[in-house]
């Protein structure tokens, strides 16, 4: 797939997005070299074009042709279950289409920010949310996380995966399946800038290996540029796991 193959739109609550003042934010997460704020440029740059490396990524997957069009919406809420609460907010949600159908792209940007909690923390805290409150469905969501990916919680690493890495995943298999598509892709966008510390990129490195070994059995690293998969969960759709970088 050729960098600009496919035209299509940027857009949040029904309004195309052009300037970087229009890009949603979150507080706290909006600033020079940081994963929000980069992520917004280079989709701006790019556009009416994808994104330049994520394009190259997609490019790797053999089982996702040209895309026709797509439209992509950043700071995207998708739904997991049915548990009240906040569902996860994905950087940037891309629903296209090529030759043989609808695709759905989850992408998750990241200078050195790690993917969240690991799991036994988030499971603690969920475990205090639920005693405070009897309400709290916290618990109840990493739990049926657990189940959806054949997980033992007793089992190392499965404590030390990181939280976000299961939501995200789960969150564009999900809408995958809304939309009847049997390809979803996830893709971990690196931004290399002055304030990232290798140590860090390193871990995050790390620790998307060490999900895809533990949940889906792939144990190759996954070089930027690359895309892993299929991967397979049971009733779920087809998985590709990519990484892109960009330096800046």
């Amino acid at each position: 797939m050729s960098t600009d193959s496919a035209i299509g739109t940027v857009r949040k609550n029904g309004f195309t997005l052009g300037k970087i003042e229009e890009w949603p934010r979150r507080k706290n997460h909006w600033k020079d070299g940081r994963s929000a704020k980069e992520n917004a440029r280079a989709w701006l740059a790019a556009s009416p074009n994808l994104q330049r490396e994520i394009a190259q990524v997609l490019a790797d997957c053999g089982d996702i042709g040209p895309l026709r069009h797509w439209c992509a919406e950043p700071e995207a809420r998708i739904a997991i279950d049915a548990f009240p609460g906040q569902q996860p907010n994905i950087d940037l949600f891309i629903h296209g289409e090529d030759n043989r159908g609808p695709v759905v792209i989850a992408i998750e940007a990241k200078a050195d920010e790690p993917f969240g909690n690991k799991l036994d923390r988030q499971y603690r805290v969920a475990g205090a949310a639920l005693a405070s409150s009897c309400r709290s469905k916290a618990v109840a969501r990493i739990e049926a996380l657990r189940d959806r990916f054949a997980l033992d919680l007793r089992q190392h690493p499965v404590p030390q995966l990181r939280y976000q890495l299961l939501t995200v995943t789960a969150a564009v298999l999900d809408e995958a399946a809304r939309r009847a598509s049997g390809r979803a892709v996830m893709i971990v966008h690196e931004f290399v800038t002055p304030l990232t510390v290798q140590k860090n990129r390193e871990r995050n490195a790390n620790d998307l290996d060490c999900f895809l070994a533990t949940a889906f059995g792939h144990k190759r690293p996954l070089p930027p540029g690359h895309v892993a998969g299929p991967l397979y969960i049971k009733g779920a759709p087809a998985l590709y796991v990519g990484k892109a970088r960009t330096i800046l």
